[in-house]
């Protein structure tokens, strides 16, 4: 039942393998046999997969147990910062130099930086994985599932890499000779959750699920892109990309002590990227967006009449009374925002994606998105405090929990998961596949799948009075 190619190549490699340890005194045969002991455990045809999901677990699991408390650091000294820059101005200021300091910039880029612990902790475990040999076995476990999906085993090295970026993930495909192995990985890739899409997660599945679901959840979330890779796969080999696909044949390394230096190399590189875009692209969308929520600003009638309401609560001596300005104060920042342009493409976009559980605030969180996907947890920062007076304000996961349900935060997390990962993906698709045709299919593709997943999802949910 074994391709002629693999039979043949363990056959030579077998050779080879008993010629020098018969003929060699002492070599790194030694180290070769720890290799296939352990081999013969990681890559058993029954317990292979199985630890490898195990392994992506712990991993997961990792990232939200160690990671929490650092960002609950990081977040009081960017939440210090706001204050700090906020206290120059008078208290209740409507200074647009106050704002676009706040809200946009330390607001938009803070919401995103604050997520580095969770991106460090990831690459860091993906480092030792890999430097250890393990992620060579994963692909080696993994080759007789990319067959029966019509993929080439190299398929699961760029789609590994996805896991950390999508763009040099897509220019990996460059190791597959056939060109419709290419062409499929590319189109998938952006199914494997790149790190862009972390800081999502790890905004949501906190705010909205108990402790004990986190790292399930995150590990769901991960799992379910591969199975739609695995599915968008099989369906492209079987129509537009029909033909054979190529053996794979690669020797395994053997099990090598990952150093700390390279590890931390590892780590830190993959994070300087991701520090490099925080401080670079998402500045720059997180400033544009703040602009397009800003303006136009309201009428002098608008603001008069949210004024003279709160004079009268102020004048009337109500129990509530702070209770009372606060809820003033929302329908005003509500207001404001459905007046600016952002709030008015969110609205003409909401008819297209309430039936995914969102509203015209994550609509408008979704046009920076594409841009790049962490920007989509600036744009919610933005949108959440625009016209706020108080910076000691509720954070942005108790706004969300007071808006959403956690059908609709499921909903989200499937969506960012599904849909195109930046605009960077589709520029480095259509010079990769060499046609825009083939960009965007990947861009509309992707962009249909991601609204027809959450919505079968959310509408099951609401059906089965699940999470709502």
């Amino acid at each position: 039942g074994e391709d002629p190619e693999t039979a043949i190549a363990a056959g030579r490699y077998g050779f080879i393998s008993g010629a020098c340890q018969e003929a060699a005194v002492s070599s790194v045969e030694s180290r070769h046999s720890y290799s296939d002991k352990i081999d013969s455990v990681v890559t058993n045809r029954v317990l292979g997969i199985p630890l490898f999901l195990a392994l992506m677990f712990l991993v997961f699991h990792l990232t939200f147990t160690v990671g929490d408390p650092l960002m609950g650091l990081i977040e009081t000294g960017f939440g210090w910062l706001g204050d700090v820059v906020g206290g120059l101005w008078p208290e209740g200021s409507g200074s647009l130099l106050r704002s676009l300091l706040v809200d946009g910039i330390i607001g938009g880029v803070g919401g995103v930086v604050v997520f580095l612990p969770n991106i460090l902790l990831l690459f860091l475990a993906i480092s030792i994985l890999e430097d250890s040999g393990y992620m060579a076995r994963a692909a080696f476990i993994m080759d007789r599932l990319m067959h029966r999906i019509g993929l080439h085993g190299k398929s699961f090295i760029p789609m590994l890499i996805g896991f950390g970026c999508t763009v040099p993930a897509i220019m990996a495909t460059r190791t597959l000779e056939n060109r419709r192995d290419r062409l499929t990985t590319m189109m998938v890739a952006p199914l494997m959750s790149c790190g862009a899409r972390l800081p999502i997660y790890s905004l949501i599945i906190p705010a909205f699920f108990p402790g004990n679901w986190h790292a399930p959840l995150l590990w769901i979330i991960y799992v379910t892109g591969i199975v739609l890779a695995i599915l968008a796969a099989k369906l492209l080999r079987s129509t537009v990309l029909k033909g054979e696909s190529a053996p794979f044949v690669m020797e395994l390394p053997p099990y090598r002590m990952p150093t700390l230096k390279g590890v931390l190399i590892h780590m830190w590189e993959r994070a300087g990227i991701y520090l490099k875009k925080a401080g670079t692209v998402i500045l720059g969308v997180s400033v544009l967006l703040w602009a397009l929520t800003t303006f136009p600003r309201p009428s002098e009638a608008d603001t008069a009449r949210f004024d003279a309401a709160r004079e009268e609560i102020l004048a009337g001596g109500h129990a509530e009374e702070e209770e009372l300005l606060e809820q003033v104060d929302f329908r005003e920042a509500e207001a404001a925002l459905r007046h600016s342009w952002a709030g008015r493409i969110g609205v003409m976009m909401e008819p297209v994606i309430r039936p995914m559980g969102f509203d015209w605030r994550i609509g408008t969180a979704l046009i920076g998105a594409f841009a790049a996907k962490e920007v989509f947890v600036a744009q919610l920062g933005i949108v959440y405090s625009v016209g706020e007076a108080d910076e000691d304000s509720d954070s942005l996961r108790d706004k969300l929990r007071e808006n959403y349900s956690p059908l609709a935060a499921l909903s989200i997390m499937l969506f960012n998961l599904v849909s195109a990962p930046c605009m960077a993906t589709i520029a480095v698709t259509r010079r990769e596949s060499n046609s825009w045709g083939w960009a965007l299919l990947q861009l509309g593709g992707l962009t249909v799948l991601a609204w027809v997943v959450s919505t079968v999802v959310f509408q099951g949910g609401v059906l089965l009075n699940l999470g709502i």
